[in-house]
Parts: structure tokens; C-alpha cells; sequence
């Protein structure tokens, strides 16, 4: 196929792909060539929400670079600042939280696990809180979406380690 009528077709897809591998190359072809100048008016474009796009790629592994405008393997070149280690330990206390979170029926119980959570998101790395948190506001500190913020949390470093 000529490369002008990649470009064309490229220019007219109309819904982004699904496949995670896919989903990773057109995101970054669409920023690179620059179709669009920051995520959010590339997930306005295909009617997607930018939060969404950025917990489904990095629950495959992937975490967006503001800075280079463009999907990256999570550690692949140290620039995002999250080491082993503090996955490792961030894992084991979400999951174990997350598993005595889901089960209770106490509401007063529920409310010491969110203190408990909220407090270590506060103090965990900067740069892991800002990778899980995919840029929104409130994660693991907002009643509302705990429980959804949590569980993703907890599968976003399980998919890490």
C-alpha cells in the first residue's frame, strides 16, 4: 500500500481499536503525527473518556508520558519513578485491604480502611500515586469511587509486579 494512503486511511478511522497492542501503536500514532495535540482531545475525538483509556492501557502495562506525548511500557526507561519495591509493598497492603474492604458489611470497618488507604495514598511515591491515579482527582480519597479506585489499584499492581 503507497504510504499516502495509510496516511488517508489513518486520517478516517473512526473508532479506536481494542486490542491493547493496537490500542498502544494508534494512540501513539495519532499523538506523534500530531492529529492531535494532548490525549484528551484524541479521547474526545472517538467519544472516549481519557481516564478510561488510561486505566485500560495501564492495566496492560502501559502508562501515559505527558511529557513525551505518548504511551510507555511502565518502567521502561526510569522515567516514571516507580520502582519494585514500592509496587511490591503498595500491592501487598491494597490487596490485602481490598480483600477485607469487599467482604464487610460493617460500615465502620469499611470507613478504618479508607482512612487507612487514604493516608498511605497520601504518603506512597508521588509518581505511583500519579501512575494508578491515571490524573484523576480524589483517587483512593473520595467515598464515592473508593471501592472502584481501590479494586483497580489493587489489579493495576497485581498486573506490575
Amino acid at each position: 500500500m503507497p504510504p499516502n494512503e495509510v496516511a488517508i486511511i489513518d486520517k478516517e478511522m473512526e473508532t479506536l481499536p481494542k486490542d491493547p497492542a493496537m490500542l498502544v501503536s494508534a494512540v501513539n500514532m495519532l499523538l506523534r503525527d500530531d492529529e492531535f495535540d494532548t490525549l484528551e482531545s484524541l479521547c474526545c475525538n472517538f467519544d472516549t473518556e481519557p481516564l478510561a483509556l488510561r486505566r485500560t492501557l495501564l492495566l496492560e502495562g502501559y502508562v501515559y508520558s505527558e511529557s513525551q506525548r505518548q504511551m510507555r511500557p511502565v518502567g521502561f526507561d526510569g522515567a516514571d519513578g516507580v520502582g519494585k519495591d514500592s509496587v511490591e509493598v503498595a500491592h501487598s497492603f491494597f490487596h490485602q485491604k481490598w480483600n477485607i474492604y469487599k467482604a464487610s458489611t460493617l460500615d465502620w470497618q469499611k470507613d478504618d480502611i479508607e482512612q487507612a488507604i487514604a493516608s498511605y495514598a497520601a504518603a506512597m511515591p508521588a509518581a505511583l500515586c500519579e501512575m494508578l491515579s491515571c490524573g484523576r482527582e480524589g483517587f483512593l480519597q473520595t467515598h464515592a469511587t473508593f471501592a472502584d479506585d481501590l479494586q483497580f489499584a489493587t489489579e493495576a499492581l497485581e498486573k506490575l509486579l
